[in-house]
């Protein structure tokens, strides 16, 4: 990795963004129990359907009726073949944006727009690559789908050509060819699909894989531990999908907000269990929900069983820290260990998003606005607790093996830069009277492809990013480069508390990093070093991975230039 540092359209009337001004966190308190009561009978107004409108008069689809045991499938783990399937890629290889059915419920199938692949005898949907670190990735994407569509590799240091932006979308029935050399660190990072405006549906559909990237140091520790991957060393893709009675996904496309789901998934297993032996598990999470945002902890009779953050989105920390439970936005990814060798046989631990404020303050109305919940019917509320998955603790059928130290440093990294006669450039996340989000007064609906600034290769900036306190918390990507996070100000209380090293940062920020949280009131400032080993103009997007804040235009365009 070459580093050099150590409703509608917004010109239209009020869109559905309104739909969720001026409601505190004391009302979204008081709402939980009634929307899932209102939910459950059906009382919601429900005007969509797999996609489709239906009449203001029809009743909507009660949620799925879960199993007596809500845990009762065993997790999917990445196989040879089937959804998530896992390629060792060592050539090139071809994925067909398509739909198809597969069984995820008891009952009925359910559609899924995904990446198939063939691999000699082998089919399989929206693999896990593993590539190595230094070598090339090629692949051909052909669109079977009836709308554009691409593959975005997420977190990866790619030129415009191979970012698969919406700045180059592939057509139904055309095909593009990504070929680049991964320069990464080892890490887990995603591919998606990213269409300007459709990437929320796209995702929600399904149009998502992981992309592990393994070098010697990573290959080095998964010894030291003595994990095997597949078997203690595990994947766990997490996101929530609204569900209806036919096991179908759903999703509002004319003016969904802030998506969020009525069932949880991991590795594409509703609700799973994991049976797990007394000994140390390393996990790779990603959350690749659409808008929610987690607060992971594992519990165990109720209380926290402590674990220790490894690695973030850009790979590996220096050393591990230990933690009790962590903040998970849309996009980012975790690498945690966690040792169930204290948890008696039989017994079970829980992997749970835990209560907390989720700060969604916007209020431009000044008026309460109707339930949000409506558009979500049987979906827990942002910021509630929420049940992820279980893990149950096996029997060893003799004495507990001691569970192997965890090295106290893990990587090496460079020291955050002196920043000092470095540009800085402020960016602002705000939401005017209108509903519409803005990056500055940037909206990428209104402003277009045009960049909005220009960038000269190999210089190096520190983006000063401020959150609006009529806001809400913003998970924002930066397409093509990683960066460091160099302090937050003005932080909320529970990110105070989370604070383990000078200038408010937290063990999640202690990385290399390509997604961030900001939250609102806060300002948080990262590092960006622009050189790259391209050349001519190359455009990347700076945008909100809340997806429907994305397509509803919360996205920027820049280039970097000779």
């Amino acid at each position: 990795m070459t580093i050099a540092f150590a409703g509608a359209s917004p010109h239209s009337t009020r869109p559905r963004f309104l739909v969720r001004v001026a409601m505190t966190d004391l009302r979204r308190r008081l709402l939980l129990s009634s929307c899932v009561a209102a939910a459950a009978a059906g009382s919601a107004a429900l005007l969509w359907r797999r996609g489709g409108p239906r009449s203001d008069a029809a009743a909507p689809p009660p949620a799925p009726t879960p199993a007596t045991d809500p845990f009762a499938a065993p997790l999917r783990i990445p196989s040879a073949d089937g959804l998530l399937g896992e390629i060792a890629v060592d050539g090139a290889l071809t994925l067909v944006a398509k739909q198809a059915d597969f069984s995820i419920f008891p009952g009925a199938p359910t559609r899924l727009w995904h990446y198939a692949a063939r691999v000699g005898e082998r089919t399989i949907a929206n693999p896990l690559l593993r590539v190595r670190a230094g070598e090339s990735l090629a692949v051909t994407l052909r669109n079977e789908l009836s709308e554009d569509t691409t593959i975005h590799w997420h977190g990866l240091l790619v030129d415009e050509a191979n970012d698969g932006s919406g700045l180059h979308p592939v057509a139904p029935g055309a095909q593009a060819n990504y070929h680049f050399p991964v320069r990464n660190r080892a890490g887990l990072y995603w591919y998606h699909a990213h269409p300007h405006g459709r990437t929320g549906l796209q995702l929600q559909r399904g149009l998502a894989g992981l992309l592990l990237v393994e070098d010697d140091e990573e290959l080095a520790l998964r010894e030291t531990l003595s994990l095997t991957w597949g078997e203690r060393d595990l994947p766990l893709l997490i996101a929530d999908k609204q569900v209806d009675e036919v096991n179908a996904i759903v999703y509002r496309e004319d003016g969904a907000d802030d998506w969020i789901g009525n069932r949880v998934f991991v590795n594409w297993t509703p609700q799973p269990h994991l049976d797990v032996t007394p000994a140390l598990y390393r996990f790779r999470i990603a959350n690749v929900a659409n808008a929610r945002m987690w607060r992971l902890a594992f519990q165990h009779r109720g209380r926290s069983l402590p674990f220790q953050l490894i690695g973030t989105d850009g790979g590996l920390l220096e050393r591990p820290w230990p933690v009790e439970d962590l903040f998970l936005a849309p996009a980012q990814r975790a690498d945690v260990l966690v040792d169930f060798a204290g948890v008696p046989a039989g017994e079970r631990v829980l992997l749970r998003s835990l209560d907390y404020v989720a700060m969604e303050n916007e209020d431009e109305s000044g008026a309460f606005a109707p339930d949000p919940m409506g558009d979500h019917p049987g979906a827990t509320p942002m910021g509630a607790a929420l049940d992820v998955m279980e893990f149950r603790v096996a029997a060893t059928g003799g004495e507990r093996a001691a569970s192997p130290l965890v090295p106290s440093q893990l990587s090496t990294l460079p020291p955050l830069p002196d920043t000092a006669g470095w540009t800085t450039r402020a960016l602002r996340l705000r939401m005017d009277s209108e509903g519409t989000w803005f990056i500055n007064d940037w909206n990428f609906r209104k402003d277009g492809h045009a960049p909005a600034f220009r960038i000269e290769r190999g210089s190096r900036e520190v983006w000063e990013i401020r959150n609006s306190m009529t806001s809400m918390p913003h998970p924002v990507h930066l397409h093509g480069f990683v960066f460091r996070v160099l302090s937050r100000r003005v932080s909320p209380m529970d990110l105070r508390a989370r604070q383990v090293a000078d200038g408010g940062l937290t063990a999640q920020d202690l990385g290399w990093t390509d997604t961030l949280v900001v939250w609102p009131g806060e300002v948080v400032r990262i590092a960006i070093d622009f050189s790259q080993p391209y050349s001519g103009v190359q455009r990347y997007m700076f945008h909100c991975h809340n997806l429907e804040h994305e397509d509803m235009g919360m996205m920027v365009t820049f280039a970097v230039t000779d």
